[in-house]
């Protein structure tokens, strides 16, 4: 635990110091939200489903900025030859990693579903507290996944475009339940009417972290 805690503020000060990840993940989401609200018609009263797949669509995008870019760091210069040898576990390595992109999306998310707010009617600000639960359960799908992707792709050389052709046909069924969860929460729809799409996007993430710290160790090591 200890390992994985070093390796996550490792991390964590390396982003903060730099601000490469996290500028480019709440620029893009932003101008994703501006281009949109254009294109729709400003002013214009959206559904529920029809914001919701716009968010998601700013919060996704700029989530896959930010995946590339973890594990770039770790290969340049080789560094992650030192952090194998070293003698924290892979499967430490691929659960600090996951936590950092979960940290990095959920602080492009406090930046990005404000502005949504603003450009989009405030009436959407009234279902924060479940958006927020709905939020936080599609981040542990997305990094779990991702992470995983992006340690495949890190010794590539175009892994800035291989990354997003392989990562987008898995997370698809994860985005799609989340634009209907969203927009279920967002038309003040029952609980009970939307709480199973809920519960698969809750299996969806604890079961590709058990397929990521199984696969992690080969993954990386092969790369």
């Amino acid at each position: 635990m200890r390992d994985t805690l070093l390796i996550i503020k490792k991390d964590l000060l390396t982003e903060f110091r730099k601000k490469e990840s996290l500028v480019s993940m709440v620029f893009f989401g932003f101008l994703l939200l501006v281009i949109l609200n254009i294109a729709l018609g400003i002013g214009r009263e959206l559904d529920g489903e029809v914001a919701a797949g716009i968010l998601w669509v700013s919060i996704i995008f700029s989530a896959v900025l930010g995946l590339g870019r973890v594990f770039s760091q770790e290969k340049e210069n080789r560094c992650i030859d030192g952090l194998l040898l070293s003698p924290v576990e892979s499967e430490q390595i691929y659960t600090a990693k996951t936590a950092v992109n979960f940290i990095f999306m959920v602080i492009a998310e406090a930046v990005i579903i404000p502005i949504f707010f603003v450009f989009y009617g405030d009436r959407f600000a009234r279902h924060l507290p479940m958006l927020i639960v709905v939020v936080l359960f599609v981040n542990l799908g997305f990094s779990t996944v991702g992470t995983l992707f992006s340690a495949i792709t890190a010794g590539t050389r175009r892994n800035e475009v291989l990354l997003p052709l392989l990562l987008f046909p898995v997370i698809t069924p994860l985005i799609a339940l989340a634009v209907k969860v969203t927009g279920s929460v967002f038309e003040e729809i029952p609980y009970q009417e939307y709480s199973s799409w809920l519960y698969i996007i809750v299996a969806f993430g604890f079961i590709f972290s058990g397929v990521g710290y199984l696969l992690f160790e080969y993954i990386i090591k092969e790369g």
